[in-house]
């Protein structure tokens, strides 16, 4: 009895052998050629100049980037210009993430991973998607959690998740993408100022000295002091760095109802015009600019855009108070 009990033990261990064996050689391809290491990613290596549009979609927001010449746009934002250097970054972000741990293939448990398709607004994940210039997909994947030196990914219709070496940014704000420097003007270079704002008593000039030092309230009366001789130097600098918070196709308004207009004059004899305005309690400016004058800042790469004349843009919170400055806040108070 004894012996046919072992004989049936031996049997059923070979059947499991078996059994065991034939699940190993028939899971799919990639579970037995990935390997740790490896490049995911490998087809953008090769074709990182055919590239021609990258999208990120986390569910409530799609961002679209399209290449055009040499230089990247962003579609969903009126075809405004995108940094190069953050696009190639991310670019070889992707090129060089490798496979460093096999995670889950259970769709319950993606959600822990932020690795579920973004498709409803409690998703955190983002779906990436790579195109060249024929239309062809070189890569689709979700991009899920960041740790300290990898992120969490699925590819398109693979049940697999994997912890990558290698880090991504992949950001779905869009003013991480933009290039949001509109000018950069240095102080040395202005050589006059006016703020006219839409109540004349508030309005001004402003001149630079002969040493080309500080700048000098124009007209003033005898009753009226400055608070010191630096007291206007500060709006030089408005258009050194000047940066936006938001960028709109050209605005239309009534020109009736401005705020402000600003003029500037460079010693170059460029000129600079902008209006300040408000939609909805938000202030925007606009510039205006001739093709001498705008041709010319390309020259001294001061300028970062090249339709300057065809945008309305949303300035930082710390910028307001230099652009509604008034005369009487130069001046001593009576």
């Amino acid at each position: 009895m004894q012996n046919k009990s072992f004989t049936y033990l031996v049997y059923i261990t070979i059947v499991l052998f078996f059994l065991a064996l034939l699940s190993y050689l028939i899971q799919p391809r990639y579970e037995t050629s990935l390997k740790k290491g490896e490049i995911i990613f490998d087809k953008i290596q090769s074709t990182l100049n055919d590239i021609n549009e990258i999208i990120i979609d986390n569910g409530k927001k799609k961002v679209s980037i399209i290449k055009d010449n040499e230089n990247w746009y962003m579609t969903s934002k009126f075809n405004y210009k995108i940094k190069n250097e953050i696009v190639r970054k991310n670019l070889i972000q992707i090129s060089e993430l490798r496979y460093f741990e096999k995670k889950t293939k259970e769709g319950f448990l993606y959600s822990r991973l932020d690795l579920n398709f973004p498709d409803n607004d409690e998703n955190k994940s983002k779906f990436i998607s790579i195109i060249d210039k024929n239309g062809n997909s070189l890569v689709e994947f979700i991009l899920g959690k960041r740790k300290k030196n990898g992120v969490y990914i699925r590819k398109k219709n693979d049940e697999q998740s994997w912890l990558t070496a290698g880090i991504l940014d992949m950001s779905s704000i869009e003013k991480d993408w933009l290039e949001t420097n509109i000018l950069n003007i240095d102080f040395k270079d202005v050589k006059m100022i006016s703020m006219n704002h839409s109540k004349k008593e508030q309005s001004f000039s402003l001149t630079k000295d002969e040493k080309n030092e500080n700048f000098l309230i124009e007209n003033l009366t005898k009753d009226q002091l400055p608070k010191s001789d630096l007291i206007a130097n500060f709006l030089g600098y408005l258009y050194t760095n000047l940066f936006f918070e938001d960028v709109s196709e050209r605005k239309k308004f009534n020109e009736d109802k401005f705020l402000t207009k600003i003029d500037f004059e460079l010693f170059n004899d460029t000129k600079i015009s902008a209006i300040i305005f408000t939609e909805n309690d938000i202030q925007w400016i606009n510039f205006s600019l001739n093709n001498e004058s705008i041709n010319e800042l390309k020259k001294q790469n001061i300028i970062f855009v090249d339709d300057i004349n065809n945008w309305s843009y949303k300035l930082s919170s710390t910028k307001y108070n230099n652009i509604n400055t008034k005369l009487k806040d130069l001046l001593v108070e009576d």
